[in-house]
């Protein structure tokens, strides 16, 4: 059963500097939307879809009170 891949497997071995030229010049070439479009979804992927609030919380106790 050899069935023919719609999609080619690809396999570059690069060194860090190389991939670092690559993705240089891929985000040299997108446009200032593109790129801002991307840090929102990354954004998204890293605190979710809502945004979080920060809480203040303050708790009084005395000085001379052992901390926990």
């Amino acid at each position: 059963m050899n069935m023919e891949r719609k999609i080619v497997l690809v396999v570059r071995k690069l060194t860090f500097a190389e991939a670092e030229s690559a993705d240089d010049i891929y985000w040299a070439r997108t446009t200032v939307d593109e790129r801002l479009q991307e840090l929102i979804e990354l954004r998204k992927m890293v605190f979710g879809d809502t945004p979080l609030r920060i809480k203040k919380i303050v708790s009084q106790r005395s000085m001379y009170q052992d901390e926990d």
